[in-house]
């Protein structure tokens, strides 16, 4: 990317909560903290952040479902320095014992957080409503009694495992001469040699367990509330027409969600629709915050939109508008070098077909109204529909029963 002046690297790793065992759920994410808290050549948190930090730039990592990403962004003049820093940290971290204990106690604050965050609070209530105690369904972050029972040990057997070069793609992008990188990344990474055998990841169901309600009250000033079901898995040759429906659904201000909702009828502050895509599975939901007055209204509302989407073809004003939105916000993040490499650390990472950004463009202005309004039905079915609720409710009891009605009123 000759016109930047800045290059952004990230190193996927293909080791995630899904990857982990019953008895050590959470370790994937703590050893994403520990890797910041030293290594051979940077042995300690401060020096790991002056590397990058003290000369201008970003880092950070994050982990998800399946992996688990590290990544940076420097001048152009100091990629080399962010090169040798990750290959270090990735490779030779230290654990050091007392490191470990204070970040124990880090992520355990962590955890209890996003448990005092009901929008946070409201999307893990709904993963568990929806998988159970299937890995999909728990914590990325663990549990207060799994974290406090991750022993040293175990976080450095499944670091030996999980941390091998056949595990990870590295990606680079913006300022820089693909045959110095090359040279640069043999140098760094060359002797990276691993012998263990990578945990495998839980197969999700084959179909979606029998979703449930999941209500937590409590004195908020607002009501949080997400609904989900079964989506689509990344391979699927829907997920770009899923991209469509989504939008058109509860993506931005142009959105039936939020054009319904907040500026026509003024229910809900806050409302839109997400979607996740795994190896083997998805999930497809609408998430919300209102007054705990408007929720039914809120909740019907939302109902009749689905139902309408499965009944009724977009407009073709409206799914040209929906494929512009798509279009433009995949142009602008084009211009960045972290979202480049995002772009395509992401497909090798997971092992997909790699597409352009005009292919992908394509494949999104093919879509027709018929294929979303078909993809409405097979994926939104009440009968699969897994709701969570954090708020205020006089009675919990009206609020399931709400919701075992609408779970009888799929689209036949």
């Amino acid at each position: 990317m000759p016109a930047v002046r800045s290059v952004s690297m990230s190193v996927y790793m293909r080791v995630g909560s899904r990857h982990e065992a019953a008895d050590t759920v959470g370790v994937a994410h703590f050893i994403e903290h520990l890797l910041f808290k030293g290594s051979h050549n940077w042995p300690t948190a401060l020096a790991i952040a002056n590397e990058i930090e003290g000369r201008g730039g970003y880092m950070n990592a994050s982990t998800s479902r399946e992996l688990t990403v590290y990544w940076l962004q420097v001048g152009a003049g100091f990629w080399r320095n962010g090169v040798a820093l990750l290959a270090d940290m990735l490779q030779r971290p230290l654990f050091a014992a007392a490191e470990i204990e204070k970040e124990r106690g880090v992520i355990l604050d962590e955890i209890r957080m996003y448990h005092d965050v009901p929008e946070d609070w409201v999307s893990q209530l709904c993963s568990e409503a929806m998988w159970y105690d299937h890995p999909l369904g728990r914590d990325i972050a663990g549990t207060i009694d799994s974290v406090s029972d991750i022993s040293p040990a175990r976080i450095r057997e499944f670091h030996a495992r999980s941390y091998c070069p056949g595990s990870a793609v590295m990606v680079m992008a913006g300022a820089i001469d693909s045959q110095e990188v090359l040279a640069a990344v043999r140098s760094a990474f060359g002797s990276w040699s691993g012998n263990g055998t990578p945990p495998e990841m839980v197969p999700a169901p084959v179909q979606g367990p029998a979703a449930r309600c999941r209500i937590e009250v409590r004195p908020t000033e607002q009501a949080h509330l997400q609904m989900a079901a079964p989506g689509l898995s990344r391979s699927s040759p829907q997920r770009f027409t899923l991209d469509v429906l989504t939008t058109v659904l509860g993506d931005g201000m142009i959105s039936r969600l939020w054009q319904r909702l907040r500026e026509e009828m003024g229910v809900a502050y806050n409302i839109g629709s997400y979607r996740g895509m795994y190896a083997d599975a998805g999930v497809v939901g609408v998430y919300g915050g209102c007054d705990a007055s408007r929720l039914f209204a809120t909740l019907d509302e939302t109902m009749a939109i689905w139902r309408d989407m499965q009944t009724t073809p977009v407009p073709a004003a409206e799914l040209r508008r929906a494929q512009e939105y798509l279009r433009g916000r995949l142009e602008l993040s084009s211009e960045s070098s972290g979202a480049v490499a995002s772009w395509w650390g992401r497909q090798f990472a997971t092992g997909m077909a790699p597409m352009t950004l005009n292919e992908v463009l394509q494949r999104i202005e093919a879509v027709t109204a018929a294929d979303v309004m078909h993809l409405a039905r097979q994926v939104w079915r009440p009968e699969h529909m897994a709701l969570a609720y954090v708020g205020p409710l006089a009675s919990p009891q009206v609020l399931e029963q709400w919701w075992q009605a609408a779970r009888s009123q799929g689209v036949s």
